[in-house]
């Protein structure tokens, strides 16, 4: 009796955690672009992770949406979203930001706390699981009983 065959297709979650990730990653990369330019090419005193953790996490997201596309991975999704949407609640109370912002902040909020919420939904860890053991040649009732 053979397993049923592993869908190809992401569930629907992971299908929208996708361009989320994406657009979080091109505001990530955003940020990181303007810290250069007003940075004016002197990183001293620590300046430079200003413009290096962007650039990190921005690349960081696009490789974990492409793991999870091919479901080998949704934790390579969640944990730099999640890191990310750490350093933006972080940012925003010790900066004291998101006043006159029109809901700018709430918008940089969602972002990533959708796409590491709707990436580690059950439903898209059991997708990934399935598809990675897909992989994988099932032993045979055969083989078992005949090394055994």
């Amino acid at each position: 009796m053979h397993p049923a065959p592993t869908r190809r297709r992401p569930p629907l979650p992971a299908l929208v955690a996708l361009p989320l990730a994406v657009l979080t990653a091109l505001g990530t990369a955003l940020f990181g672009f303007v810290a250069l330019a007003f940075s004016n090419g002197h990183f001293a005193d620590g300046n430079w992770l200003v413009i290096a953790v962007p650039a990190v996490l921005a690349a960081w997201l696009l490789a974990g949406a492409l793991l999870l596309l091919t479901g080998r991975s949704w934790l390579a999704l969640v944990l730099p979203a999640a890191v990310l949407f750490g350093l933006v609640v972080w940012g925003t109370i010790a900066a004291g930001l998101g006043t006159d912002t029109a809901g700018f902040v709430v918008l940089l909020w969602l972002l990533p706390a959708g796409t590491a919420g709707l990436a580690a939904l059950p439903g898209v860890r059991r997708w990934v699981t399935a598809r990675r053991g897909a992989g994988r040649p099932q032993p045979s009732a055969e083989s078992s009983t005949a090394l055994g």
